[in-house]
């Protein structure tokens, strides 16, 4: 894959190329105002919405995000009821209020969580279209983070506020939540959201879409020794393999405990001395303090931490959680806070969201930023060929359109992803051992070339070169026997081709870049070291 920074400056420049050429043609006016549109969102961070139905935990894993409780607020019920774009800035600057007529207005900071949940002001509800929060944490400088109320909300503005907010702004890639299972009415979700108004001109897909089944924790049963992320992530396989309608939307579907997830990042030493204290209960009293949640908080004196700490606890860590944490313990006297919010973050299913979100996403912010402004310039200029009344403006409309389109043969990444969006959208069907490949040199499973050529970690840079050289050859040949009688078969054959040899090439590069920098350590442990 390659970097933000040359993907950024390879669209730059042909943004430019294309100002050039239509200075002075005020004809082109759907092709100027694109050109300004892609310019400004590729300089632009990267936008991620949390969509769901109300109650989805969206405000809990927006903060669990960030690392920290109370960014956005969050409780029981819906709590969101206005869009909340977070981005990067002053923690003490004033809030942006966006109203839907286009004027702006400062609030202070401090009136933030009645502003997200309308504090029964009726303009809040009705003329409010978003509002922009500022915070100083580090990952809002790559990534702006946009809380929405939920779909479902009983609150029919809250839902269409998120609808239009979508269809206008069209984030650069979603999250969607489910809570509990994927079963039954939550599946709706996947098909009112592509059916929407908002749907019709942005539709999510695997590339800018994955699913949270989120709360997973409340799938929890005492006794039942299985993780219930691995329990939960095995449903969600059965899912994308068996819903067509789901895996065509989404790339995966991770499942999640937002609020453990959150919680793993506060433990305090208070927290490890109440779970060490219910660590030394005996059988019979732990099996019944964690049988359900309302015998974990019931007023017991042979429960050595009050009713009123363990409501706290489970509101904080939920049952599970703290379960959790108690059993860890009672196997290791000695573990710290800080190894307990590691475990939590692994168990709640957090860390490996985090990893996906930033490989799936951060790494991509602008590749998925020039693949949707490709496309809406290539729509703007054939929006355009409609002036083209004289043979001078066709000439001209020609030599746009071309260095638009020739941004696929620079940035052959973006060729991937065109070929990628039609096979998901079921618009070019491959055999599934293409797909399976493709996938994988694509870097849809990890971005590392071993994971694109599918080795084992233990293989050196000669057998990937010789693997990729390998695939290459035998994909080149697939395409030179099919583009004679059929172009269209044989175009994504010549895609993989040239991803091959584009991995053998870099991998070629890396191996004397490597070989450069061994001799140069070798130089330096004879100079310092005499070595």
């Amino acid at each position: 894959m390659l970097s933000n920074g040359l993907v950024y400056n390879k669209i730059l420049d042909c943004l430019d190329d294309c100002k050039q050429m239509i200075s002075s043609a005020a004809w082109m006016t759907n092709t100027l105002h694109a050109i300004g549109e892609v310019e400004s969102r590729m300089r632009e961070p990267m936008q991620l919405a949390i969509v769901g139905r109300g109650s989805s935990s969206k405000s809990t894993l927006v903060n669990a995000i960030l690392g920290k409780a109370g960014v956005v607020e969050t409780g029981f019920g819906a709590v969101t009821y206005n869009v909340c774009w977070l981005k990067y800035g002053d923690d003490s600057s004033p809030i942006t209020v966006h109203y839907k007529n286009g004027t702006q207005e400062n609030i202070s900071r401090e009136k933030l969580p009645e502003w997200e949940s309308h504090g029964g002001a009726a303009k809040l509800k009705s003329e409010v279209a978003y509002i922009e929060v500022k915070s100083s944490f580090e990952m809002l400088k790559t990534i702006n983070i946009i809380d929405t109320p939920g779909l479902d909300s009983t609150h029919g503005i809250d839902s269409e506020n998120t609808i239009n907010f979508l269809r206008i702004v069209h984030p650069d890639a979603v999250v969607l939540l489910f809570t509990k299972s994927l079963a039954g009415d939550s599946l709706k979700l996947i098909q009112e959201f592509q059916g929407s108004e908002v749907g019709g001109s942005f539709s999510i897909n695997p590339m800018n879409a994955l699913g949270v089944l989120s709360k997973v924790d409340q799938n929890w049963q005492f006794g039942d020794e299985r993780s219930v992320i691995e329990v939960s992530d095995a449903a969600n396989r059965r899912t994308l393999s068996s819903r067509s309608d789901v895996s065509k939307v989404l790339f995966r579907i991770l499942s999640v405990s937002a609020l453990l997830g959150l919680a793993s990042y506060d433990v305090t030493e208070s927290d490890v001395r109440d779970f060490v204290s219910l660590a030394t209960l005996d059988e019979g009293d732990f099996v019944l303090l964690f049988s359900s949640v309302e015998s974990f908080i019931r007023k017991d004196a042979h429960i050595p931490v009050s009713s009123d700490r363990r409501m706290q606890l489970e509101a904080k860590y939920t049952r599970y959680g703290i379960y959790l944490c108690v059993k860890a313990i009672q196997r290791d006297a000695t573990i710290s806070a800080g190894e307990l919010s590691q475990m939590l973050r692994k168990e709640s299913g957090f860390s490996a969201f985090m990893e996906l979100l930033v490989s799936h996403f951060g790494d991509r912010a602008s590749l998925i930023k020039a693949q949707r402004g490709m496309m809406s310039l290539s729509e703007a200029c054939n929006k355009d060929r409609q002036y083209a009344s004289t043979p001078e403006r066709q000439k001209q409309m020609n030599q746009v359109y071309a260095r638009v389109n020739s941004i696929e043969e620079e940035l052959h990444e973006l060729r991937e992803w065109s070929l990628l969006l039609r096979l998901y959208e079921g618009k070019m069907t491959v055999s599934d051992d293409f797909m399976r490949e493709f996938l994988l040199v694509c870097g849809e499973n990890g971005h590392a070339a071993i994971k694109k050529l599918d080795m084992g970690e233990a293989v050196g840079i000669d057998e990937m070169l010789g693997k990729a050289k390998e695939r290459s050859a035998y994909w080149r040949g697939q395409f030179n026997a099919k583009r004679g009688y059929s172009p269209k078969r044989a175009e994504p054959l010549g895609v993989i081709a040239k991803s091959y040899e584009l991995l053998y090439g870099r991998l070629g590069e890396q191996r004397e870049e490597y070989k450069k920098a061994k001799r140069a350590m070798e130089i330096f442990n004879h100079y310092v070291y005499g070595k």
